[in-house]
């Protein structure tokens, strides 16, 4: 299983919209709205690294309001 941490921008006022519709996607995991330099941490599983690609840019891109991702994929130690 592979997992990672996108870090997400929103335009202003689509911070609630996009976490509903983040809690729709079956990869993501979890979804913390934070303060700072970026709106919302999602966690993201999937087998592996094509998968979690796919679903961020064909899924979590399309959502209304979302600006700007980085993803940051764990590797093991």
């Amino acid at each position: 299983m592979t997992l990672c941490f996108v870090l997400m921008n929103v335009q202003a006022g689509f911070v609630e919209p996009v976490v509903r519709g983040l809690e729709k996607i079956p990869e993501v995991k979890e979804s913390y709205p934070v303060t700072g330099g970026i709106d919302i941490i999602v966690k993201v599983e999937g087998p592996d690294v094509e998968t979690i690609a796919k679903t961020i840019l064909a899924k979590i891109h399309s959502l209304p309001g979302v600006n700007r991702t980085e993803t940051h994929i764990v590797v093991p130690l």
